[in-house]
Parts: structure tokens; C-alpha cells; sequence
């Protein structure tokens, strides 16, 4: 057997959740999630390329996530703002000793 990085939660996450959810979509949503998270686990044990997982990724999201161009671009302009905030946070102290300098 393949697998194991995860220790086969996909397994136990279907095991539990698929065909419990009471709901045909969301049922139907879980089967798909845990075929990616199947993917993931034996991606990251060396079993399938990355490039077998990101292909997953991409059916999963294009059925599941019915984001618009601007949708995404939206959330890569937030996501750049979180990351500057928390590097300018990182850097706070430069600022000592930018006024140290200043100050001589």
C-alpha cells in the first residue's frame, strides 16, 4: 500500500463523512475532496509527481470554487497585503536604528 504520509486520514475522512452529510451535493463534494486529499497524501509520500496533485487541485477547484478572475485577483491582492503587513512587523525594529542614525 502507497500512501501514509498523512497516515490516511483521506481514508478515516471518508470512512466518517462520506454519504453522512445530508446532502447530495455536499456528499458528492466530500468523495471529491478526499480523491484530493488521497492525492496530496501520496504526493507528499512520493508516490504520485506534484504535478499529479496540482492537476487534482485544478479539477477540484474549477467544480467546486465558481471564482471570476476578479474574485482571485482580490485574493492575491490580500493575500500581498497580509504578507507586507506581517514583514513590515518583522522589521519594525529598523526603525531604531534608522533614528539612531539620524539622530548622530
Amino acid at each position: 500500500m502507497s500512501g501514509g504520509y498523512y497516515n490516511y486520514m483521506y481514508n478515516r475522512i471518508e470512512d466518517e463523512y462520506v454519504g453522512r452529510m445530508y446532502d447530495s451535493q455536499l456528499n458528492a463534494m466530500m468523495v471529491d475532496l478526499c480523491e484530493l486529499l488521497h492525492d496530496l497524501e501520496w504526493w507528499q509520500s512520493c508516490d504520485y509527481s506534484e504535478e499529479t496533485y496540482r492537476e487534482s487541485v485544478k479539477k477540484f477547484k474549477k467544480k467546486w470554487f465558481k471564482q471570476t478572475k476578479i474574485d482571485v485577483q482580490k485574493q492575491i491582492e490580500s493575500e500581498f497585503e497580509r504578507t507586507k503587513s506581517e514583514l513590515l512587523k518583522e522589521f519594525e525594529y529598523l526603525k531604531d536604528v534608522e533614528n539612531e542614525c539620524n539622530s548622530k
